[in-house]
């Protein structure tokens, strides 16, 4: 009587933690556990929070990323160019402080500029989300998205 009830305790734990995997891959994320799908490519920024406000850039103030597979990234932060190393590990990333060019910004840019610069040093996970990249602090809350450039 005794082997049966491992075996039967065994059945249940499986069923459990296969019924909870199942649930965890039916929401809207679409989980990238492969940074491949993420490096190489132009995404532009389509949020930042900065505090309690939400920007969403438009032209003429464009901000972007580009992460390249070498743990460099660049590109702009809505009003200069700029470049630093980044760190990956699964969903886990950090930035380096990023180095930029000093130009002038027009309309909203260096609100923009501000907001990037602070969300990148608030950056601790990633997913794909719906196309996206979103990009999360340590709570879990999206700081930054970006979409997939035109090519």
């Amino acid at each position: 009587m005794f082997s049966v009830k491992p075996m039967m305790l065994s059945s249940i734990a499986l069923s459990t933690a296969l019924l909870l995997a199942a649930c965890n891959t039916t929401g809207q994320n679409d989980m990238a556990s492969d940074w491949s799908s993420v490096t190489g490519k132009d995404w532009q920024l389509t949020m930042v929070v900065d505090g309690d406000k939400m920007l969403s850039p438009t032209a003429p103030v464009v901000a972007s990323a580009n992460f390249a597979d070498d743990g460099k990234v660049s590109g702009s932060n809505g009003c200069n160019s700029y470049f630093g190393t980044y760190t990956q590990n699964a969903e886990n990333l950090t930035f380096s402080p990023l180095g930029a060019t000093r130009m002038a910004c027009i309309n909203t840019g260096m609100d923009v500029e501000n907001a990037f610069n602070n969300a990148t040093g608030q950056v601790a996970n990633w997913q794909i989300s719906d196309g996206m990249l979103v990009l999360s602090d340590s709570n879990g809350k999206a700081v930054m998205k970006f979409a997939p450039s035109a090519p």
